[in-house]
C-alpha cells in the first residue's frame, strides 16, 4: 500500500494527539488499562454506517456500580471538547426523556411548536443501568444510537458528531429490570466487563484523591480532529485478506444451525462443551460482527503504531465482540451446572431465591470464546 509524505505527516499527528489523550485520561483514570483501552477503540472505530452517516462504535458497560464509568465518560467528553450528558434511565422514563419532545413557543407574535432536544444530542452519551428502562423507551433510543438521528413530528435532527454512547448494565440487580432485546444487544460493538482495580491501583486512586477536586483538564483534540482521526484510521490501516477471512470464519463458527462446513467448524471448537449432540451456543452472532470486529481491530492496530491489522488484533477484541451476541441454551447449561431449576423462561432459571441470567454467565462465555479461538485456523483463506 503507497503512502505519501502527506498521509504521513497526518498518521504521525493523529498518532501524537492519542498519545496525549490517553496520557491525560490516566490522570484521572487510575488503572483499569483495559476499559481505557476499550473505550478509546469504540471512539474511534467505524459503528453502525446508514445512508452515508457513520457512528462511533458504542459500547455497553456490564460493571458493578462505583468502577468509575461515568468518570472515564465524562473525562473522555472534556479532552475532545464535547458534551457529556448521564442519563440514568428508570421504569416509568419515556422516549421523549431521552430524544426530546416539541414544546409550544411564541415567536415573533405566533405561538409554533420547536424541538426540544433531549440528553441524547451530545457527543458522548451514558446511559446509566439500560436495563431498567421500559421497552419502548430502548426502541426509540436505538435508532439515535445506531444511526445518530431522531425523527419527530414529520422531521429529522441529526444528532452532532462524534457520537459516543456508553450503556452500562447492573449485573447485581433483577428486580425492575428488563431483558435486553437481542436487536439492541446487537447494536452495541462491544460488551466490556469491567472488573475491580488491584490493590496497588486502588491505593494510587486513595492518594490521588484529594487533587482531583483541582484538576482542570483542557481538550487536546478537537472534535473534527477526532472525526478526521476515525477517517483515516478507516481508510489507512491495511487489512490482509487472510486476516479478513479469520474474523470471518471466528465469527461463522459461532453458529450451531448452519449446515455444511460451517456445523462441522462449530462442532470442531465447541464439542467438549456439547451435552449429548446439543450445542451450548443456542444462537450465533450476525453478520455485522465480523464488520464491527474488522473495524476495532483497525483502531487498535493504529492505538498500538501499526498500519495493518494482525491475528492479536482480532483475538484480543474477539470476547469483547462476541460475548453479548452468543445466546447460550439456557436449559443445558442449567443440566451442565447441575442446579435444581423451575423454569420461567428460556433463558432465566430460579435457584433458590437468586435468579441467574444465563446469557450472562460470563465465566462460561469465555470458555466458549477460547474455544472458538483455539480451533478455528488462521491460515485458512477462502
Amino acid at each position: 500500500m503507497m503512502t505519501s509524505r502527506t498521509d504521513t505527516a497526518d498518521k504521525e499527528t493523529y498518532r501524537a494527539k492519542l498519545t496525549m489523550l490517553e496520557k491525560q485520561i490516566r490522570q484521572v483514570v487510575v488503572g483499569n488499562d483495559y476499559l481505557v483501552h476499550r473505550l478509546l477503540y469504540g471512539l474511534f472505530s467505524d459503528g453502525q454506517k446508514t445512508l452515508g452517516r457513520t457512528t462511533c462504535a458504542h459500547v455497553l458497560l456490564l460493571a458493578y456500580p462505583g468502577l468509575g464509568k461515568t468518570t472515564a465518560g465524562e473525562t473522555i467528553a472534556q479532552l475532545i471538547g464535547g458534551v457529556f450528558r448521564r442519563i440514568q434511565l428508570v421504569a416509568d422514563m419515556l422516549p421523549s426523556d431521552i430524544l426530546g419532545a416539541p414544546v409550544l413557543e411564541n415567536v415573533d407574535g405566533k405561538k409554533e411548536f420547536t424541538f426540544l432536544r433531549g440528553p441524547i444530542f451530545s457527543n458522548s452519551v451514558l446511559l446509566d443501568e439500560i436495563n431498567r428502562a421500559p421497552p419502548r423507551t430502548l426502541s426509540a433510543a436505538l435508532q439515535a444510537m445506531a444511526e445518530g438521528k431522531v425523527d419527530m413530528n414529520h422531521e429529522r435532527y441529526y444528532i452532532e458528531e462524534p457520537f459516543f454512547v456508553m450503556a452500562t448494565q447492573n449485573p447485581l440487580e433483577q428486580e425492575g429490570t428488563y431483558p435486553l432485546p437481542e436487536a439492541l444487544l446487537d447494536r452495541f460493538a462491544m460488551r466490556i466487563i469491567v472488573d475491580y482495580l488491584s490493590e496497588t491501583d486502588e491505593m494510587a486512586l486513595s492518594e490521588r484523591e484529594e487533587s482531583f477536586a483541582n484538576l482542570a483538564l483542557k481538550p487536546v483534540m478537537a472534535q473534527e480532529e477526532v472525526i478526521a482521526t476515525r477517517a483515516f484510521i478507516r481508510s489507512h490501516v491495511y487489512v490482509d485478506r487472510a486476516c479478513r477471512a479469520y474474523a470471518v470464519r471466528l465469527v461463522y463458527a459461532t453458529r450451531p444451525h448452519v449446515d455444511g462446513e460451517g456445523a462441522l467448524l462449530h462442532h470442531h471448537c465447541l464439542h467438549d462443551l456439547y451435552v449429548g449432540n446439543r450445542s451450548p451456543v443456542f444462537v450465533g452472532c450476525s453478520p455485522r460482527t465480523h464488520l464491527v470486529l474488522i473495524n476495532l481491530a483497525k483502531a487498535r492496530a493504529f492505538l498500538h503504531g501499526r498500519d495493518e491489522v494482525w491475528y492479536e488484533d482480532i483475538q484480543d477484541l474477539a470476547f469483547d465482540v462476541l460475548n453479548h451476541r452468543l445466546v447460550l441454551d439456557g436449559t443445558l447449561l442449567a443440566q451442565r451446572a447441575g442446579r435444581p431449576i423451575t423454569y420461567l423462561d428460556e433463558n432465566l432459571i430460579e435457584h433458590g431465591e437468586r435468579t441467574f441470567d444465563l446469557r450472562d454467565d460470563v465465566g462460561f462465555l469465555r470458555q466458549v470464546v477460547r474455544r472458538l479461538l483455539r480451533g478455528v485456523p488462521t491460515e485458512a483463506t477462502p
